[in-house]
């Protein structure tokens, strides 16, 4: 098995909750090698009140791969100890509240002045710029601001309440942004010598995110759901009640309506929607979608977590791994998504214990003695 394609690549991670650490997740899957820096007590995503070996959950899932550093970075030792990682860093990822990098003296232009071609990424609800640039923001914030949650209300009643889908696609969909972004960054430093800012909004992301929705309206003068309204259906769209009480989605539009038809033996009737619904309610959830499938139809079982994990396309993809963690045990996660022939991702280590590769990181990078170690520890600089 080769490295993965960012080995040699290290970041200097001060990101927290999920829009940062899922960001640098991602990047750690591919091969760098990411130290994640966290106070005394943890980032706030380590806290909670359903904890396993001392973390929750998520911080579970979205910080594994990363080697776990803990400085309390209000001491003045422990901010020189940072900007000495910085120097041997390609990376810096934050997504603090506007201002607090600056104040710590780690802003980019405080770190760039110690490491010219650094990469930093700031990543924010509402950007460097803008009347918005100092407001504080989570995920719904900027999905509520970019019409996501509007739009996702209107799939199911334009004059009903905007609803809110499944994750925090806020947070999620800016740190894939933020991932192209570093990769990009990676690549014009290979072939300038030149680092750079780069600057990730959660609102602008989310607007791109609904970019098909907001050019169509752009071009048309209707949103999205008169659109639909306007739109041929051939009634073979969208969610079916099975005999056995399931539920499936089908995605057929108007050029596969004779794919439809020769599925459910109705060639020569013309409406077939109400047909099509009897159909499905008469058949089992295999029946349906073993059938559709036999005639090329888009279809799927709409899955809950306990049925996805046991998928016969997700075992054989080995889409579903399981981690070893020193506290919390065994437990499952989302293997990385991608496949690569010659570079492929890997997941190699359980998310850290707090400050678990303080000692490591420090001897090996920056070349302390242990003697030093148990003098920072001592005085609370470390932890």
């Amino acid at each position: 098995m080769g490295k993965g394609m960012l080995d040699g690549v290290r970041i200097l991670d001060f990101g927290h909750v999920y829009f940062g650490p899922y960001s640098t997740m991602i990047l750690a899957d591919m091969g760098a090698e990411v130290l994640k820096v966290e106070p005394p007590w943890g980032e706030i995503n380590r806290l909670g009140t359903n904890l396993f070996g001392g973390a929750s959950s998520s911080f579970h899932y979205l910080n594994r791969n990363k080697k776990g550093l803990a400085f309390n970075l209000k001491d003045p030792k422990a901010l020189e100890i940072v900007k000495e990682l910085a120097k041997k860093s390609d990376v810096i990822v934050e997504n603090f509240k506007r201002g607090t990098m600056d104040k710590l003296g780690l802003g980019y232009e405080q770190i760039k002045a110690v490491k010219p071609d650094i990469i930093y990424a700031c990543l924010s609800g509402f950007g460097l710029d803008g009347p918005y640039r100092n407001r504080p923001s989570f995920a719904p914030i900027a999905e509520s601001q970019s019409s996501w949650l509007r739009l996702s209300g209107d799939n199911i009643d334009p004059k009903g309440p905007p609803v809110v889908p499944a994750e925090w696609h806020g947070d999620l969909d800016p740190a894939l942004f933020a991932t192209i972004a570093i990769l990009g960054a990676l690549r014009h430093r290979d072939k300038t010598g030149e680092g750079q800012l780069i600057d990730v909004s959660q609102l602008d992301v989310m607007i791109a995110q609904c970019g098909v929705s907001v050019t169509s309206y752009s071009l048309s003068g209707d949103l999205p759901w008169v659109t639909r309204q306007k739109r041929k259906d051939i009634g073979a769209w969208g969610i079916f009640k099975t005999k056995d009480d399931k539920h499936i989605y089908v995605a057929a539009d108007q050029d596969m309506e004779d794919r439809v038809k020769r599925t459910i033996g109705a060639e020569e009737i013309e409406d077939i929607s109400d047909i099509f619904k009897e159909w499905v309610k008469s058949r089992t959830e295999a029946d349906v979608i073993t059938s559709l499938a036999a005639n090329a139809v888009p279809c799927a079982p709409i899955h809950h977590i306990p049925d996805m994990l046991e998928d016969p396309q997700v075992k054989a993809r080995n889409t579903i791994v399981t981690l070893d963690h020193k506290l919390a045990g065994k437990f499952k996660v989302p293997q990385h998504p991608v496949k690569y022939s010659k570079t492929p991702a890997t997941i190699k280590t359980p998310a850290p214990i707090l400050g678990e590769h303080n000692d490591e990181v420090l001897k090996s990078l920056l070349g302390f003695k242990q003697e030093k170690l148990d003098e920072l520890r001592a005085a609370g600089v470390i932890v």
